[in-house]
């Protein structure tokens, strides 16, 4: 099993904002996003698990309009 932690701060932001871009693109709006802790993942050869814990930061608006596209 292969697994990588990202633990530094400067990757975590960076990954964050690519998130944030394509999100913008997807959805049309931008939340703030912060990874709190590592970014853990492990790959078994068929399958991928991804850990986070993550804050995201948006408008009412926002986030009334993301509840009504997933529901």
């Amino acid at each position: 099993m292969d697994e990588m932690n990202i633990r530094s701060e400067l990757l975590r932001g960076a990954v964050a904002k690519i998130i944030e871009k394509v999100i913008s693109q997807k959805l049309g709006f931008r939340p703030e996003l912060q990874f709190v802790d590592p970014i853990q993942m492990s790959f078994d050869g068929e399958r991928a698990k991804v850990h986070v814990n993550l804050d995201v930061e948006m408008n009412k608006a926002d986030l009334e309009a993301l509840i009504k596209k997933v529901i």
